[in-house]
């Protein structure tokens, strides 16, 4: 009998070659009391975990995003595996690794495959300031580069790992301001050639990838064919409902294209994050009211808040900001197909319990609606911050306090329904 599959909604797989890093400094460079001032308010957030143990989580994160692609693949599987021992000085694990025996264990549940949704970023949004260097030129950062970089990587876990536990589905990043309306309708035609919210055959074209899907002119059906969605980052740039109708006629497209064939959207929805914008526009576009409109357009929108809305940036009185989780559990009484994740936001060791603490204030009723949007996500490589592996992010989840039900909600039946329908 097969068993069920446990899904991550919310990971990357991204090098350092990917991200625009000169563009963020020039950003933080020509803002710096900005950059001060959301670091103090949430010192939580990235502050204390750099200065840390010497910057422990700096160092761990760039071990993981200095290899290829494929690489890291195998570096995540391996870790499941139980191959990674805790340095020493950090609490032991828990619970045995969780791969063995051909199977994935969490929360006592087996899971015969792990379900990765790694987003691809849209870096390609140039810096709003000019260089003060010599080569003053904005590095170039196609995102047709990261893509094959993430199909590369695809071929050669199948290749070296054909019997391997992962299944792999990215989403594919988008930014309107990017494009001309025409070239946004080319870029997600081309993109999405093939696609379907048909699993068996999303999976079939999945395990017959092969090391010669390279060749585009024979192998372009089976490359193009493995996006399962969409991915919005709003502090690169991208507004969910812009005034200029030129903008605004780009984003339609986009959400029109999107809720006619089922593709299901997740957007990033925290206060902070990789940011080349200001922060108050940052937090102007991420905020979920944003997309209100855009909803009320198009209600049947497979859109996901990831990060559940968290607000890091509290007052400098130490208030904590309006809650956009709020905003989403509104959303949700409205439309039926508004999601959320919990990536990042788990890394906390407070996060369970309140998670439990929203359930018992919920009425029955919505109690039950609102367990079935929330979905588990773990924004690998980004919650090393916060964590010390994937398989740490994992464990947590495993031995929280959650009812059983809820955690087969949230990993696997919830996820399976927002990528493919049900």
């Amino acid at each position: 009998m097969k068993r069920s599959a446990f899904y991550d909604v919310h990971c990357h797989l991204m090098n350092l070659s990917h991200p625009a890093f000169v563009s963020i400094i020039e950003s933080m460079r020509h803002r710096p009391r900005e950059v001060i001032y959301s670091q103090i308010v949430s010192f939580d957030y990235l502050a204390a975990s750099i200065l840390k143990r010497g910057g422990e989580s700096v160092r761990n994160l760039l071990a993981v995003m200095d290899n290829d692609c494929a690489d890291i693949l195998f570096l995540l599987e391996d870790d499941l595996a139980g191959q990674f021992e805790p340095p020493k000085g950090t609490p032991p694990f828990k619970e045995a690794a969780p791969l063995r025996n051909g199977a994935l264990h969490v929360a006592g549940k087996a899971f015969d495959s792990l379900v990765l949704t790694p987003l691809v970023m849209d870096f390609m949004a140039p810096s709003s300031y000019t260089f003060n260097t010599y080569y003053r030129r904005t590095p170039q950062k196609p995102i047709e580069a990261q893509i094959n970089d993430v199909m590369f990587a695809i071929r050669a876990y199948r290749a070296k790992r054909p019997g391997g536990i992962l299944r792999i589905y990215p989403f594919l990043g988008v930014n309107t301001k990017n494009y001309t309306l025409e070239g946004l309708a080319a870029y997600l035609e081309k993109w999405f050639a093939g696609y379907t919210r048909d699993e068996s055959e999303l999976e079939r074209r999945f395990l017959a990838t092969s090391a010669e899907g390279a060749d585009a002119a024979t192998r372009a059906p089976q490359h193009y064919g493995l996006f399962a969605g969409i991915k919005l980052y709003p502090p690169l740039g991208f507004d969910p409902w812009p005034d200029d109708p030129v903008e605004r006629e780009k984003v339609e497209l986009l959400y029109a294209f999107a809720e006619s064939r089922g593709i299901p959207i997740t957007t990033h929805c925290d206060d902070q994050g990789y940011r080349i914008v200001s922060l108050e526009d940052a937090l102007l576009y991420t905020a979920p009211a944003r997309y209100g409109p855009a909803l009320k357009k198009y209600p049947n929108l497979v859109l996901n808040f990831a990060h559940m809305g968290k607000r890091h940036i509290r007052t400098i009185s130490g208030k904590e900001q309006a809650d956009w989780r709020e905003d989403i559990l509104e959303f949700m009484r409205e439309y039926p197909n508004v999601y959320t994740d919990f990536s990042f936001t788990a890394g906390e060791p407070s996060f369970y319990g309140e998670l439990s603490a929203l359930f018992r204030r919920l009425g029955p009723s919505e109690a039950e609606k609102v367990s079935r949007r929330i979905m588990y996500g773990s924004d690998f490589m980004v919650n090393l911050f916060k964590v010390r592996s994937y398989r740490d992010y994992l464990e947590s989840f495993s031995q929280s306090a959650l009812d059983p039900e809820l955690k087969m909600l949230f990993c696997s039946e919830n996820p399976q329904r927002f990528l493919f329908g049900g």
